[in-house]
């Protein structure tokens, strides 16, 4: 925690990331950007750890220098795609993705966006036609739990 600590007070954010392995994709997610810059936090999921934390600091970047992020967004010059912007619905920020980011804000729950990917016909989770290959990389954190297809996102309170 002192190193988040650290990095919040130097940078204004710091980005937590989970490795990933056999049994869940990588995922990472900033914390502190709502705090120092009254911005949504921001999760991703599904990539190198390395590129998400590339990601969410250019996105974190545009929010402390003022730019509104939102639901429904999509930003282009950060990677090779654009990206979309979703909303994260409450009841996965009480799940144990964002154990880093509980354990330093304690019983608040900012408000929080999901950055996602799309596959390389740019479609995204969801999207018909969305290619096979990628499913499960990212969960849908835009749709009730029960509505995600079965799998480690939905039981992730089980695995960890």
């Amino acid at each position: 925690m002192r190193a988040i600590a650290e990095d919040i007070g130097t940078v204004g954010w710091s980005v937590s990331a989970v490795l990933g392995d056999e049994i869940a994709p990588p995922w990472a997610y900033t914390i502190g950007l709502w705090l120092s810059h009254q911005g949504p936090e921001l999760t991703m999921f599904g990539l190198p750890v390395e590129h998400m934390t590339v990601i969410l600091n250019s996105v974190g970047e545009r929010i402390a220098n003022g730019a509104v992020i939102e639901a429904g967004d999509e930003l282009d010059g950060i990677c090779a795609c654009s990206l979309a912007i979703r909303p994260v619905r409450s009841r996965w920020r009480s799940t144990t993705l964002f154990t880093v980011s509980d354990r330093y804000y304690g019983y608040v729950r900012p408000p929080s966006l999901q950055v996602v990917w799309p596959d390389r016909k740019g479609r995204y989770p969801g999207d018909p036609g969305f290619q096979l290959r990628y499913e499960g990389r990212q969960p849908m954190l835009w749709l009730p739990r029960e509505d995600n297809p079965p799998g480690v996102w939905t039981r992730i309170d089980q695995l960890c």
